[in-house]
């Protein structure tokens, strides 16, 4: 499987939920979690940046170079008139899930540059960027955001890939990025049925009488799971049952939750929602713990 920057990311978004989140725990500090995910994820995507820039092929009739944040300033400065520029415009668009994933449209390319829109969002939160970026070389562009604030985007063609290249936040929502590996193929999202491949139908209905509050059912653990960083493997229990393990966070809406299913039936769900939730739902009568039950690390 070919992994973009995005996938990259959502993965390391599915093992902070294995390794951090867990939700046992009954203090839910998501302006925390955001923060060190988009850390780790801001230092990925510029390593890979400048790694897929400078190992892909040729566009137009240069070399593709090697370009970080750090060089879009100077770059900058340097805009010229590229007449053989390589074809910047169409549609273009990056991310494997519907929840961290964005959409770019070029237009109006000459040898000056080209215009751009793109929307992009992280979860809950969305952010647009629209502007005109100027070339530098026939395979490179850069757009400033203002005048007086050193935020920029980069726009590097390597083959059919186009990878977009942030400095700064341009404006956009809370850990929102326009970064990452575009494509012209629309994406089929991983996350597409994910609530029906977590569950069967008749888990779905026993979970939702036993959380028995409709909202809070459709909101948060149904809402939530379509659209969040969702982790299912196959396991078994510390007492030897075989079960599913399914771990599921959504950084910008207060919730997660861990649910254990287990082959003859039993369900599990510690379900955690900011101010509202912090319940452990069970159809095990004789369970007396307060967290879902520990599952063998496989």
């Amino acid at each position: 499987m070919n992994l973009n920057k995005r996938s990259i990311f959502y993965l390391m978004l599915v093992l902070a939920v294995s390794t951090a989140v867990g939700c046992g725990k009954t203090d839910v500090n998501i302006a925390n979690e955001e923060s060190s995910l988009d850390a780790s994820a801001a230092t990925t995507a510029a390593s890979d940046a400048s790694q897929e820039a400078s190992e892909a092929g040729s566009a137009g009739s240069e070399d593709v170079p090697d370009v970080s944040e750090d060089d879009l300033p100077k770059l900058y400065e340097e805009a010229k008139e590229c007449p053989n520029a390589a074809n910047f415009e169409g549609e273009w668009y990056v991310g494997s899930h519907s929840s961290v994933c964005g959409d770019l449209t070029i237009s109006d390319q000459s040898a000056k540059g080209f215009h751009f829109s793109g929307f992009y969002s992280y979860f809950l939160n969305t952010g647009e960027a629209e502007g005109d970026a100027f070339f530098v070389s026939d395979n490179v562009a850069v757009y400033k955001y203002t005048e007086a604030e050193d935020e920029y985007l980069g726009f590097v063609m390597s083959g059919d890939s186009l990878h977009v290249i942030q400095k700064g936040i341009l404006g956009m929502g809370m850990n929102v990025s326009a970064e990452g590996e575009y494509s012209h193929e629309e994406p089929l999202y991983e996350n597409e049925d994910i609530l029906n491949e977590a569950y069967t139908e008749s888990q779905l209905t026993e979970i939702k009488k036993l959380i028995g509050d409709d909202e809070l059912y459709e909101e948060y653990f149904e809402f939530g799971t379509k659209i969040g960083a969702v982790d299912c493997k196959d396991t078994e229990t510390k007492s030897g049952e075989k079960c599913k393990s399914i771990d599921c966070v959504v950084p910008t809406y207060g919730m997660c939750y861990q649910a254990v299913l287990t082959d003859d039936g039993k369900i599990y769900l510690k379900l955690v929602v900011n101010d509202i939730c912090d319940n452990l739902y069970t159809n095990d009568p004789g369970y007396t713990g307060k967290e879902v039950p520990e599952t063998v690390e496989k």
